[in-house]
């Protein structure tokens, strides 16, 4: 009896045991074994979010938290709590990994464009305010203006498609008059957009579809960062809304430029951005403190144009833009209008590179070919002008007057470059004007010839080095600009010489710079090459 209760009892124990190692097994297996995320693909449009549901395997697992990551957080970024927020166009996988365990569930995200608007009616004209969204596609109708007081915020990737229609049977086109302020906030990758219909662009003319942006006397403030703007230049007619507010004249052949100010008191800046294909003049100011720096130019003017045409009432620094084969200046610095609250213009003009400007000009009408300055303050240096027609002019130059260029201006410290290619206009040819070096030569009429401009001796003597641009070969009337070159200057150039520049110069605006819509924009320095890029 004793032998059997012994074994009974030890039976017991262990079967006592083995249920309690297998709880105790079953209590530490806790940990997690899988995950799954749902909904498994999103697709959002920029600004929208969503947030991830996790689930845990087991559902009791000790450790649920989990790490989040975004393969393009640029496109689809995450927060910690699973919260997803879509930036712009692209595609993006989402990942949430187990702090235990490792283990691993994905999301594929999709970011599209937003819904495409329409505003403004044909034949009417229709106030705009608020937000254009990022990546949406804005079609315009018929005329629009921001009103006086009213803000318009333009964000990046916004393409402005405006009808190039007549709105009228006089054949008025689409003009955007800012009465209030506008500011466009693009970047590199998503530039905002101000073109016509796919159908109506053609890179082998200059446009004239629309009639630009205009800021009328009341405008305040406007910003373009990183903004295109193509095929303007559409004539006037009397109901062009610039000509029943006074901006501009009716009809006469009187083109509509890209951009235009017309109130002294206002601030403008434009940075990072190209104006091309247009029919007049890319930038008209009237009035205005501006900021004009980076900026690529080119395919501007038909029978006429300028780059940048500064008028009284305007202070501008103008710096590190590109301005290739405007029709007739790639500056053209006037004093016109001065009087009143229209006072005297004052422009620096710097580190610019300037190629094959004033060929498509009527021969018979040779106002200038690089830059002209026929009143105002005016100080022009560190310039690269590259197969221009002629060189920097200023008639009355430091005569002063109304129509004279103030005594105190500076042309100078610019660097002259001529390639071998001719011109085949046959009044070029007769006139003695085949190669920008005709136009550099001493002698030349309204040249103003610079103590310390670098000008070479002869045809292809003065090679700036560019990275990759044709300069000896580039054909004078060429104005189709070619992605692929590389204006930055070979380390060997000779407009890398930091000791024949000029320095110690300080721009308007480089200090205190000027405040749009809370933001501070500066003019950059004075850099100590010649033109817009140093090395690479």
């Amino acid at each position: 009896m004793k032998r059997k209760s012994l074994l009974f009892t030890m039976a017991l124990l262990a079967a006592n045991c083995f249920l309690f190692t297998s709880c105790e097994k079953e209590s530490e297996d806790l940990s997690v074994k899988g995950i799954t995320l749902s909904p498994t693909m999103l697709t959002l449009k920029p600004g929208e979010s969503q947030t991830i549901t996790v689930t845990i395997f087991p559902e009791n697992a000790t450790n649920k938290n989990v790490k989040w990551s975004s393969s393009a957080s640029e496109i689809a970024s995450i927060s910690e709590n699973g919260e997803v927020t879509a930036v712009k166009l692209g595609s993006a996988t989402i990942t949430a990994t187990t702090e235990d365990g490792g283990e691993k569930a994905t999301v594929s995200v999709s970011v599209v464009a937003n819904d495409p608007e329409t505003v403004g009616e044909k034949g009417k004209t229709t106030p705009v305010n608020g937000i254009w969204k990022k990546y949406t596609a804005i079609n315009v109708a018929g005329q629009i203006y921001v009103p006086s007081g009213q803000s318009l915020i333009v964000e990046e990737g916004v393409e402005v498609i405006i009808n190039a229609d007549a709105q009228d049977n006089s054949n008025t086109k689409i003009e955007f008059i800012i009465e209030g302020s506008l500011y466009c906030y693009g970047t590199s990758g998503a530039p905002v957009t101000f073109t016509v219909p796919s159908g109506n662009r053609d890179e082998k003319t200059t446009g004239r579809y629309w009639g630009g942006i205009i800021g009328s006397s009341t405008c305040s403030e406007i910003l373009l960062d990183n903004v295109l703007v193509e095929y303007t230049g559409a004539i006037t007619t009397t109901a062009s809304p610039s000509v029943t507010k006074g901006l501009f004249k009716a009809g006469g052949g009187e083109g509509m430029v890209a951009f235009n100010t017309n109130n002294p008191k206002g601030k403008y800046v434009i940075t990072n951005s190209i104006f091309r294909y247009t029919g007049e003049d890319a930038i008209y100011v009237q009035g205005g403190e501006c900021i004009f720096t980076n900026n690529l130019f080119y395919a501007v003017g038909n029978e006429g144009g300028e780059a940048i045409n500064v008028k009284a009432g305007c202070k501008v620094d103008a710096a590190f833009n590109v301005m290739y084969s405007p029709n007739t200046n790639a500056f053209k610095l006037s004093n016109s209008g001065v009087g009143g609250d229209r006072y005297q213009a004052q422009i620096n003009a710097y580190n610019n590179t300037i190629i094959n400007a004033g060929w498509r000009r009527d021969p018979g009408k040779p106002k200038g070919g690089s830059i002209w300055a026929e009143g105002g303050l005016v100080n022009i240096f560190n310039n690269l002008i590259v197969n221009c027609m002629f060189g920097a002019k200023a008639p009355n130059f430091g005569k002063g007057g109304e129509e004279g260029v103030v005594v105190e201006s500076v042309i100078d410290y610019n660097f002259y470059a001529s390639g071998t290619a001719e011109s085949n206009v046959t009044q070029h040819q007769e006139n003695g004007t085949k190669t920008a070096f005709d136009g550099f030569k001493p002698g030349v009429k309204d040249v103003v010839y610079g103590a310390h401009d670098v000008r070479g001796s002869a045809q292809g003597a003065n090679d700036p080095q560019f990275v990759n641009f044709p300069f000896l070969t580039n054909p004078p009337l060429d104005f189709k600009y070619n992605e692929s070159w590389n204006l930055h200057l070979q380390a060997s150039s000779p407009a890398l010489n930091a000791s024949i520049v000029k320095t110690g110069f300080t721009p308007y605006f480089s200090a205190s710079g000027l405040v749009l819509n809370n933001n501070t924009y500066k003019s950059p320095v004075p850099a100590a090459y010649f033109g817009a890029f140093g090395q690479n």
